[in-house]
């Protein structure tokens, strides 16, 4: 579920709008003041900032740069000032996006379904790219042959494509693949029995029957 912080100072705004986005999934938590939404957002996770411009002592473009100074947490500006130099103030603040009050609810719910959308994303990436680098170490890692490691590098480099027996004979171990030889599959079964010794699963290098082998990131549990 996802964590909205509402930062107005119009209280039967904030109730009406923690009423709206509750039926829709999210769960909610207002404030009336940028001191207590910073103060909040210290100490519990928020997704997304709907923030008010017109707020007492620090107003919302200041509270916003504080935002962006200490969290990664994308800001829809919601302002009575709907005019384009306070927006591009306030995009300049850091909001992803600039709403004018007053604002059509389900135009409020498709900008927050889209922010949250790329956000959900960009976790997805991270997500990946790290284990995908924590992947690369624990091979590099593997005590392999120059032969083997020179077979693992290739097959990391066509990750996801299946590599013909045929062309890693003739790439890695420079030689043209004859009927009987089973030098290369001595080498893969090497590196899975080292890769499993090390904690990582075999089935990183999956054998495509009649095909070759290919080297997949991410794998089900053995």
């Amino acid at each position: 579920m996802s964590q909205i912080l509402v930062v107005d100072d119009d209280i039967q705004l904030c109730e009406l709008l923690k009423e709206v986005l509750t039926e829709e999934g999210y769960d909610v938590h207002c404030e009336h003041c940028g001191e207590n939404a910073l103060a909040y957002m210290q100490s519990n996770a928020v997704d997304l900032v709907l923030l008010d411009v017109m707020l007492p002592n620090i107003d919302g473009l200041q509270v916003a740069r504080r935002v962006c100074q200490r969290f990664a947490t994308p800001i829809m500006m919601l302002t009575a000032l709907g005019d384009e130099p306070s927006m591009l103030e306030g995009l300049q603040a850091g909001a992803d996006q600039y709403l004018a009050k007053p604002f059509r609810v389900p135009e409020l719910l498709a900008r927050i379904t889209v922010i949250l959308r790329r956000v959900g994303l960009e976790r997805q990436r991270q997500s990946i790219n790290h284990c995908q680098t924590d992947l690369s170490q624990q091979i590099s890692r593997l005590p392999l042959t120059g032969t083997e490691s020179e077979l693992i590098e290739y097959l990391i480099s066509q990750h996801g494509v299946v590599v013909s027996k045929a062309e890693l004979q003739k790439e890695v171990l420079k030689k043209e693949l004859s009927p009987f030889d089973r030098n290369l599959d001595m080498h893969i079964s090497n590196i899975r029995r080292k890769m499993v010794q090390s904690g990582l699963s075999k089935q990183h290098i999956k054998t495509v029957r009649g095909r070759g082998y290919s080297f997949l990131e991410s794998v089900g549990i053995v």
